[in-house]
């Protein structure tokens, strides 16, 4: 005779120290939610889904790559949730809340016909140093997350970063740009040729890197390219 499986219970430690939301530290997440609902009602989308061939992000990139579509998913500020929400992923270790911003991302993202046509979703590579030192690439959980939500497939083995470039943080938009030379490179051309390219990265100020990686992938013979990112800052 089966036993029916009875519904988990929460454990002793999570009555006495439940999650808070890893945004702001304070309360707990709303039910089958990640973050409390004052963090999720404010995080700031861009809107950029709504119109993704023509919005800031894209216009970034004009006469610069082309693109099919690109859209930030919220702004990121030095004050805001989505750098709170960042912070607790590359420094505590939370490719499971990276996942989860991941299926937000598509969430939004999959009500967008401009990315509808989207065959393979590539994350942007960590160098394989600076990933052994955080022991994940926070974007490849991103683009994961996105690809369960959007119902598509993904890799984070058909690009590689060349070499370990320093932070771009405080350089100009020319160094960043000159930093960015020739920084990836295509292991698989074949499993790209004829594909149309999503390409996810978590935060884009001047472009320079998502347009490094992006040519690469055109040189690789893509049918078409498209860009998303998690936050973007001024543009």
């Amino acid at each position: 005779m089966a036993i029916a499986k009875l519904p988990a219970l929460p454990s002793l430690l999570d009555l006495i120290y439940p999650e808070l939301c890893p945004a702001c530290c304070c309360e707990q997440p709303v039910r089958n939610h990640f973050l409390c609902l004052k963090c999720l009602s404010d995080l700031p989308l861009t809107q950029h889904h709504r119109q993704a061939e023509d919005n800031e992000l894209a216009a970034l990139f004009w006469g610069r790559i082309p693109l099919a579509a690109a859209a930030a998913v919220y702004y990121f500020s030095s004050s805001g949730g989505i750098r709170s929400v960042l912070h607790r992923i590359k420094y505590d270790g939370r490719s499971d809340l990276a996942e989860k911003m991941g299926q937000l991302m598509g969430y939004y993202l999959g009500q967008s016909r401009s990315f509808k046509k989207v065959d393979l979703i590539l994350p942007i590579p960590l160098h394989p140093r600076k990933k052994a030192l955080r022991g994940f690439n926070q974007c490849d959980y991103l683009a994961k997350g996105m690809a369960e939500q959007m119902e598509k497939s993904w890799s984070a083995a058909l690009l590689s970063r060349r070499r370990n470039n320093p932070s771009q943080t405080k350089l100009t938009r020319e160094e960043r740009l000159k930093n960015s030379e020739k920084l990836f490179r295509v292991e698989d051309a074949g499993r790209i040729k004829g594909k149309n390219i999503l390409l996810i990265d978590d935060i884009v100020t001047t472009g320079a890197t998502l347009e490094s990686c992006g040519a690469e992938i055109m040189g690789a013979g893509a049918q078409s390219l498209s860009i998303a990112t998690l936050g973007c800052g001024e543009l």
